[in-house]
C-alpha cells in the first residue's frame, strides 16, 4: 500500500494552474498512473495523459505521426481552445515525438501571437534526448541510430509484425514496483511498433532559446532500462544547462514512487509558473 501524503499547498485556486500533460513511455492511459494522476489533483493540478499512436499497435506508424498528434490533439486543444497553459511531463520515448510538438508553443512565442496561453515548462523523466538534426552526410536520425544503431539488450525487435518486444518487463522496466503490482502493470504495458525507433526524429526544442530555463531532467538513480550512465551521457551530449532533479528509484518512478516523484513535479511546475510572472 501506498503510504499517505500531504499534498496541501498554498496555491491560490483562484488562478488557472497548467495542466500537466502526461505522456507516459509504454504505459497506456492509465489506471497505473491514476495514483499520481491522484496526488497531482489533490494539490490542485489537472492532469491530462494518453497513449501515443505508436504504442499498442502494428501499423508503420512513424515518430513525425506521434509528433503530429501529439500537438494536434494533445496541445493545440488544452492552449487554444481550454485556454490553459501546459506542463509536459515526457517519460522514455515519448520525449522524441514530444519535444518537437512542443515547437512555437513556448510562452515568448505565443504572446508574440497574441495568445494568452503556453507551454511553459518541459520535464524529461529518464527521457531520451536525441536532437534530431541531419548529420553531415545527410542521412536523417532515427532512435536506433542516434544509440549506435543498437537496440538495448532487453528489448527483441519483430520484423515481421513491425514491433519492439520485451519478453520479461519487469526486470529493465518495474524492477523496484511491489511484486503485486509489477505483475499487473507488466501484463497493461504494451509493445511499440518499430518503425518509431527507426523513422527520422524531429527536432528537439529543449535546447531552444525560447525554453531556456523552462527545462527540467529528472535522473531515475537506479533505471535498469535507461541506466544512469546513460542518462547523464545524454545530458552531457546536449551541451545545455538543465534543471536537474534525482529521485532514488528505477525506470518507472511514477508507479514504483509516486508519493516521492509528486513533490519534485510541483516543485518544477511552480518554478515554471514563477518565471512567467516575471516576463
Amino acid at each position: 500500500m501506498h503510504k499517505a501524503m500531504n499534498t496541501k499547498s498554498s496555491i491560490n485556486h483562484g488562478r488557472q494552474t497548467p495542466l500537466y500533460r502526461h505522456h507516459p513511455g509504454r504505459i497506456p492511459q492509465p489506471r497505473p498512473l491514476r495514483y499520481l494522476t491522484h496526488l497531482h489533483l489533490l494539490a490542485g493540478y489537472p492532469v491530462f495523459s494518453s497513449t501515443l499512436p505508436s504504442v499498442g499497435c502494428s501499423d508503420k506508424v512513424t515518430v513525425e505521426e506521434d509528433m503530429a498528434y501529439i500537438r494536434n490533439t494533445m496541445l493545440l486543444p488544452v492552449l487554444d481552445v481550454e485556454e490553459q497553459d501546459v506542463i509536459m511531463l515526457m517519460h522514455s520515448y515519448s520525449s522524441i515525438p514530444c519535444s518537437p510538438a512542443a515547437k512555437s508553443l513556448s510562452p515568448a512565442e505565443r504572446k508574440a501571437e497574441g495568445k494568452k496561453t503556453a507551454v511553459i515548462g518541459q520535464i524529461y523523466q529518464s527521457a531520451l534526448l536525441v536532437k534530431g538534426e541531419k548529420m553531415e552526410d545527410g542521412k536523417e536520425v532515427d532512435v536506433k541510430g542516434a544509440f549506435g544503431g543498437e537496440l538495448p539488450p532487453h528489448i527483441r525487435p519483430e520484423p515481421e509484425t513491425n514491433l519492439l518486444r520485451c519478453d520479461d518487463r519487469i526486470p529493465p522496466l518495474f524492477g523496484d514496483v511491489s511484486k503485486d503490482l509489477a505483475k499487473v502493470v507488466a501484463v497493461s504495458a504494451l509493445s511499440q511498433v518499430m518503425t518509431s525507433f527507426t523513422s527520422p526524429c524531429p527536432c528537439a526544442t529543449w535546447d531552444s532559446e525560447e525554453y531556456k530555463g523552462r527545462v527540467a531532467f529528472i535522473r531515475t538513480l537506479q533505471d535498469a532500462n535507461i541506466p544512469l550512465h546513460v542518462q547523464d551521457y545524454m545530458i552531457k551530449g546536449t551541451g545545455m544547462e538543465w534543471i536537474f532533479k534525482d529521485i532514488d528509484s528505477g525506470h518507472f518512478a511514477h508507479i514504483a514512487k509516486p508519493e516521492e516523484l509528486t513533490p519534485i513535479l510541483l516543485e518544477l511546475a511552480r518554478e515554471f509558473e514563477a518565471l512567467g510572472k516575471k516576463e
